[in-house]
């Protein structure tokens, strides 16, 4: 039980702190609503799947040595956060010029919300080729887990991972797509847009340097 806590505090700090996951939800839930927020929070924990399964078969403790691997994941990363960051300057352009367009008649058009599918993979991805993401789980795993834990009690901390990351970021959709909120963004919608823009860029040379 002690184990599980300190490993259960860890995570719960480390999926607080603001991260490309984060940001990876927050602009899916605006731009497309709260469905599309909690598919990428699944992604998320599809990613998340993805880093405990090669941890706990030791994978992880290869994936830490080869300098190669590690430079090809984080590479992967910051060009797959740099692609979004685009397509989000990209957005922002677009509702400018719609916001342009209108008289004062008209309402602003609602954004094109697209494949819940999308949101899911996008979710995945930014997890799954985040090598923060890789070396956290290496590192929990190694330093608070005991070699000699039973394997069923790894498997149990890493379900209890697995559902508290979705829980959250689906938390974080719903927070982040009432109505009001949704409303205020469909008006300045673009500047938001920038913002996650330049965060990606910023997440892209954390990662990298």
């Amino acid at each position: 039980m002690e184990q599980f806590l300190i490993l259960a505090t860890v995570n719960m700090i480390a999926v607080a702190s603001p991260g490309p996951d984060f940001a990876m939800v927050l602009k899916n839930t605006l731009q497309s609503g709260r469905k599309h927020g909690i598919a990428t929070a699944f992604g998320i924990g599809l990613g998340i799947l993805v880093h405990l399964t090669y941890t706990l078969l030791g994978i992880g403790f290869i994936l830490s040595k080869s300098a190669l691997i590690y430079a090809i994941i984080k590479w992967a990363g910051a060009a797959y956060l740099v692609y979004l960051a685009f397509m989000s300057f990209k957005s922002a352009k677009k509702e400018i010029k719609n916001t342009t367009n209108l008289t004062k008649t008209d309402t602003l058009p609602h954004v094109s919300k697209g494949p819940i599918a999308l949101g899911l993979k996008q979710g995945f991805l930014v997890n799954v080729l985040n090598p923060k993401a890789t070396l956290f789980f290496i590192a929990i795993f190694t330093t608070i887990v005991n070699p000699a834990t039973a394997m069923s009690s790894m498997l149990l901390y890493a379900l209890w991972i697995f559902v508290y990351v979705i829980a959250w970021f689906s938390l974080i959709a719903w927070a982040f797509s009432g109505p009001k909120i949704l409303n205020w963004y469909q008006q300045h919608g673009y500047y938001i847009d920038w913002l996650m823009g330049v965060l990606l860029l910023l997440l892209a040379i954390r990662i990298v340097v």
